[in-house]
């Protein structure tokens, strides 16, 4: 999903017939990839950032330190001029940048396109989506069920901090930044929640809303090692879920680790596609 609502795997088959893709592969691993659902992700996708041409769509954090492509319908020709500007433009800002591939996405060679620019592949994530008008009465007794998470202010930011730290992450002061400056841009489309165990923070976990497209994404899941598989970090998803009905959403998606994505499976979400970042090499830089 795209960052704005953000934070493995099949490999299609290159040289598919035009439309979207689908190999046996996708099948074999349970990739969705249903018309419907691919066309509410694109949607998503189009409004999730500002429109340019190529045509792409583009995304900045709310601190302008980060520069996201998280779509784009380039003829082939023009691939190779659209990648470099967007490329150069992010590098005149001195923000990081990351081209979102989706595994429907056209042209065929678009990710040869992002190699050849110099780009990095990151690895795969598997697209997952929930629809919130028919849970599963297994996830509505469990939202009934389990203990709330508490919806974080600015300040308790710093606990989702010591949670990641205690995850060996890096960037978190960066990271909590460029959240704190989110919330404070627009306070009803980013929610953090965090698990709290004798007062401590255990697991947590951000929500996205966006409600032109009544649609919500989880990210950026975490849960500190000595607090893992005692459920944390499904109370997270429950209490998420429950967020996102309160704010109208009716698909939730969210791109999903192999670690995550069999505990959100049972929970109901279905896989519908893939997603890959290119990234700048931030060692060696672009010239």
């Amino acid at each position: 999903m795209p960052g704005s609502l953000s934070d493995g795997y099949h490999v299609p088959q290159r040289g598919a017939p035009p439309g979207r893709r689908k190999s046996a592969g996708a099948a074999e691993r349970g990739i969705d990839m249903s018309e419907p659902l691919l066309a509410t992700l694109d949607t998503i996708r189009r409004r999730s950032g500002i429109l340019a041409p190529g045509p792409i769509v583009r995304e900045t954090s709310a601190d302008g330190s980060e520069v996201r492509i998280v779509y784009s319908a380039c003829p082939e020709s023009t691939l190779p001029d659209v990648i470099g500007r967007e490329i150069s433009l992010a590098r005149e800002r001195g923000a990081q940048f990351e081209w979102k591939l989706y595994g429907h996405d056209r042209p065929a060679r678009l990710d040869a396109a992002l190699l050849e620019a110099g780009l990095i592949a990151g690895g795969r994530e598997t697209v997952l989506a929930l629809d919130l008008r028919r849970l599963p009465e297994a996830v509505r007794a469990g939202m009934e069920a389990a203990s709330p998470a508490v919806r974080a202010s600015v300040a308790q930011l710093a606990d989702y901090a010591r949670i990641s730290r205690e995850c060996g992450r890096s960037g978190v002061d960066a990271e909590c930044s460029r959240l704190a400056a989110a919330m404070a841009d627009k306070p009803d489309r980013l929610q953090v929640h965090i698990v709290y165990v004798d007062g401590s923070p255990v697991s947590a976990g951000r929500l996205l809303v966006d409600r032109s497209c009544a649609a919500a994404e989880l990210a950026g899941g975490r849960t500190a090692p000595a607090h893992r598989r005692r459920g944390h970090f499904t109370t997270t998803v429950l209490s998420r879920i429950a967020a996102a009905i309160e704010a109208g959403a009716e698909t939730l998606w969210v791109d999903a680790l192999p670690t995550s994505a069999p505990i959100l499976t049972k929970l109901g979400f279905i896989p519908v596609t893939w997603t890959q970042p290119y990234a700048v090499d931030s060692a060696a830089g672009l010239e």
